[in-house]
């Protein structure tokens, strides 16, 4: 069979109407099905799913060549085809338009703080970086526009990309240390529930220096709660006149100012502050204002060993000192108000709290095991056109005979080779060639809810020209050098209440494409209608003349 015949074969076919209702179909479905996934688990993950999948993007190309050889079969021109032939061109100039504005288009986002100066917007696909501080230096990865995790087998230098999650949520892991440390060295781990008969808190403290996802401190409400080391725990058992505790650092041993011999005095301003004499020099403190050594001049004393603690500071309001199986506290309800030490006890290893009728129980103690979250896949969950769950980006590295995982939430910071090295897993980022600075965010709620019923920005454009005022909100975008910004959600600082913007950010180069091929839709339309009324109607007319005559 020729060239020729085969050619003729497959325009028929493609150029067909059993090809196009196939097709269709099944483009019908993709949107049906992409349609449901984005109101459940959000536009990116329907977008890498569905309408970005390389099949979806065959079927959309099937489609443009199925309109493209319906008109080459129906060459030459016919006058009772106009309109068809204007259908069809429109289509295509939407087809191409379309992919104008896939392959050049951008599509972003950029968050707007109050008062605070920004041009970066933030586009849809993912990248890792790698930032070499001291050479000033950047390396770019694109990660895959996957919707589920990807194996990558791809490197730079001693750096290897192992694993990419694109939805992840958290998952608690006790991990091994991955670095050598003293065997002296404090760096325990604790877990916590917290109780009563009406409410209950779990948490997680720990001082290892690798323990980034948590804190040694917390506060609950107006109790107070600090993880100490393990090895101060007996110097809350000491009791003395001044309530003072001095800890060395180095030899793990504490004192009290009463064991030195060392008298607590009192300033002409009422400040408490004591000294002793250590290997010649003398050392001096001033336990209500500092936990720092000074020296005979009243300067703070560089890496010196000693610190000191007064428990006095700590009676007023409710403080929870803790050092893993142990914990201490200032019990100003007894019958003899005092300090009590105590050990977790039990089965259940708890003890009961002088607050408001609370139980503590130790759920799990590590001496060098590190509490982290560990990334995990999951689908997301979208609520309220926000994603609830599956929001963290996740990459595995391998660097040096260690894993590390990097996350959109937090970047990780690493010593390679002396060098300074900062690794990120970030959105695009687009820098525009002009400012923003948000003045004023005004929210109107519904009646009686607490549901927002509009939003809008009043901005500052910096340009070369100078600044100029805008007003952003809905049906009411900001058109300015070729970009389109419209108000899209809003966000609010849990701390000050300040409310942030975000604009989503486009430039759609294939919108006149598109507009004209819409135009051309409805005119061909119009006019293929015509042009059938008119068919129908002469044939009616001609019948009825034969028939009368």
């Amino acid at each position: 069979m020729s060239l020729e015949k085969v050619y003729q074969k497959l325009e028929r076919t493609i150029g067909g109407l059993k090809f196009a209702v196939v097709i269709i179909s099944i483009f019908t479905i993709f949107m049906i099905v992409g349609t449901f996934i984005e109101s459940y688990y959000g536009t990116d993950f329907a977008g890498r799913l569905i309408y970005k999948h390389p099949i979806f993007m065959l079927v959309q190309f099937l489609m443009m060549l199925s309109i493209i050889f319906a008109t080459l079969i129906r060459m030459p021109f016919k006058k009772r085809l106009h309109g068809f032939y204007v259908i069809h061109l429109g289509l295509i100039l939407i087809g191409c338009g379309s992919f104008i504005t896939w392959y050049a288009g951008i599509d972003g986002s950029i968050s707007l703080d109050p008062n605070s100066p920004s041009r970066h917007v933030f586009l849809g696909k993912d990248v890792f970086k790698i930032h070499f501080q001291d050479d000033g230096k950047q390396v770019t990865y694109h990660l895959p526009n996957s919707a589920f995790t990807t194996n990558i087998d791809d490197s730079y230098n001693d750096i290897a990309l192992k694993e990419y999650i694109p939805f992840a949520d958290r998952k608690l892991v006790w991990s091994k240390e991955k670095n050598k440390y003293d065997e002296n060295e404090v760096r325990h781990s604790s877990s916590y529930l917290l109780y009563n008969d009406n409410v209950s808190q779990d948490f997680i403290l720990t001082l290892h220096p690798e323990g980034q996802d948590f804190e040694s401190t917390l506060s609950m409400g107006l109790l107070n709660i600090n993880y100490l080391p393990a090895p101060l725990a007996p110097c809350f058992e000491k009791e003395s006149e001044s309530k003072v505790i001095v800890w060395n650092a180095k030899t793990r041993e504490c004192f009290t100012p009463e064991e030195r011999g060392a008298k607590v005095q009192t300033t002409k301003s009422n400040v408490r502050f004591f000294a002793f004499k250590e290997d010649g020099r003398v050392v001096s403190f001033f336990p209500d204002m500092s936990p720092w050594a000074f020296d005979e001049s009243i300067k703070p004393m560089q890496n010196a060993e000693y610190r000191v603690f007064s428990k006095k500071l700590f009676e007023e309001k409710p403080y929870l000192f803790l050092f893993g199986d142990k914990a201490a506290y200032y019990d100003k309800n007894a019958d003899t108000p005092k300090w009590v030490t105590k050990n977790f006890e039990g089965a259940k290893r708890s003890m009961e709290l002088p607050w408001m009728g609370f139980t503590l129980e130790l759920v799990r103690h590590e001496p060098t095991r590190v509490p982290v979250y560990e990334p995990e896949a999951t689908l997301p969950i979208q609520k309220n056109g926000s994603i609830i769950k599956g929001d963290l980006r996740a990459l595995k590295i391998h660097v040096r005979g260690q894993d590390y995982w990097v996350t959109s939430e937090r970047p990780l910071r690493l010593l390679i080779d002396g060098k300074d090295t900062l690794f990120t897993v970030q959105k695009e980022t687009l820098q525009l060639p002009f400012e923003f600075v948000l003045t004023n965010f005004k929210m109107d709620k519904d009646p009686g809810t607490n549901n927002p019923a509009s939003y809008e920005s009043f901005v500052t454009l910096f340009t070369k020209e100078g600044p100029q005022k805008h007003h952003i909100y809905m049906n009411n975008p900001l058109k300015y050098d070729g970009f389109t910004f419209y108000q899209a959600s809003y966000s609010q600082h849990p701390e000050t209440g300040m409310y942030s913007s975000t604009l989503s950010v486009n430039v759609d180069q294939g919108r006149f494409l598109k507009y004209l091929g819409s135009l051309l839709l409805v005119f061909g339309a119009t006019w293929h209608y015509q042009i059938t009324r008119k068919r129908k109607q002469i044939k009616k007319d001609t019948a009825l003349f034969e028939a009368t005559a």
